[in-house]
């Protein structure tokens, strides 16, 4: 168990904490595709490692990232217009690009050069399989974009969900890992319910480094004469991956990658990317993946709501 002052290290991200300035060295995703789907659409506001941010596509399809409190007055871009390569608060006028710079301050004289001398906050963003990752660390340490096989596939062949989860991230990126709760917690998903026999709780742990994060195997007895191994991956700074999916000759064929990503003290944004592999029909066939049409769902606190459900059409990929 970890002591209070272990615990609040691990779990507090705000400016200036040690994990929340090791995961801002990291790509991180901070909300949808489809939240700011159109050039021009209403900003939206973003809650990330502890900063209120505001989201939005300008005229050109470009995303930013930017503080959400105008540096003039303090205003709330959340209420800001979207136009013209640029969000302008609805206070005074002041106008900012995707890149924190201003581009109009219209109370000001003509001459005025006091717009040169301003800059709000941006952080980058890049957009891959229907998410906006952002970095929010220094800017002469920003590392390549990673390319996990979740984040290469099509866009329209991508199965996202989120959640805001009422608990902080490293609470719910434990349980991604955790295999014993399964025995009590999802006993029945299979039938029977909670008549369905109950699994060995007990587990023998297997773990190697990866270039990553780790590799670990959980085991238990399956019976008097078998062993189950449930195998997980943990990549930095917030990624874990359940193994889930289709059953293919007796072997689990498939996982779920799971972003915990820290918004405030007790609030923790789930965004999961189900991936399933099958082998094909021939002995000689090549390992592929099928990631069938997309279907997203964003729940702000305990109550669900469907953002979209647009179907498409499944294909398969090779890796």
């Amino acid at each position: 168990m970890l002591s209070e002052e272990e615990n609040e290290l691990l779990t507090r991200t705000y400016p200036g904490t040690p994990m929340g300035q090791l995961i801002r060295r990291y790509w991180i995703p901070a909300l949808l595709s489809e939240e700011i789907a159109a050039p021009d659409s209403p900003p939206v506001r973003v809650r990330l490692l502890g900063e209120d941010l505001v989201a939005f596509r300008d005229s050109q399809g470009r995303i930013g990232l930017i503080n959400e409190f105008c540096s003039h007055r303090g205003t709330s871009l959340f209420y800001g217009r979207n136009e013209e390569c640029g969000l302008r608060c609805v206070y005074h006028g002041w106008k900012y690009d995707v890149h924190g710079n201003v581009l109009e301050t219209p109370a000001e004289p003509g001459d005025s050069q006091l717009k040169h001398k301003i800059h709000h906050k941006a952080y980058p963003c890049h957009e891959a399989a229907g998410v906006v990752f952002a970095y929010l660390g220094p800017k002469d340490r920003i590392p390549l974009f990673p390319k996990f096989p979740w984040l290469t596939v099509p866009f329209e062949n991508v199965i996202i969900t989120k959640f805001y989860l009422e608990c902080n991230y490293l609470q719910a990126l434990e349980g991604d890992c955790d295999t014993s709760h399964t025995a009590f917690l999802h006993r029945g998903n299979r039938g029977g319910g909670v008549e369905a026999p109950r699994e060995d709780p007990a587990r023998v742990f297997e773990i190697e480094d990866t270039w990553c994060g780790l590799r670990a195997a959980a085991i238990r007895r399956v019976g008097s004469d078998k062993q189950n191994a449930r195998v997980w991956t943990f990549a930095m700074p917030v990624i874990g991956s359940v193994p889930i999916g289709k059953t293919i000759n007796g072997k689990l064929d498939g996982f779920l990658a799971v972003y915990q990503v820290p918004a405030r003290r007790l609030y923790d944004v789930e965004i999961q990317f189900p991936v399933q592999e099958k082998r094909a029909d021939d002995a000689g066939g090549a390992l592929l993946r099928q990631v069938p049409g997309r279907q997203r769902l964003q729940t702000p606190r305990q109550q669900a709501k469907r953002i979209s459900a647009r179907p498409g059409k499944a294909k398969d990929f090779q890796l």
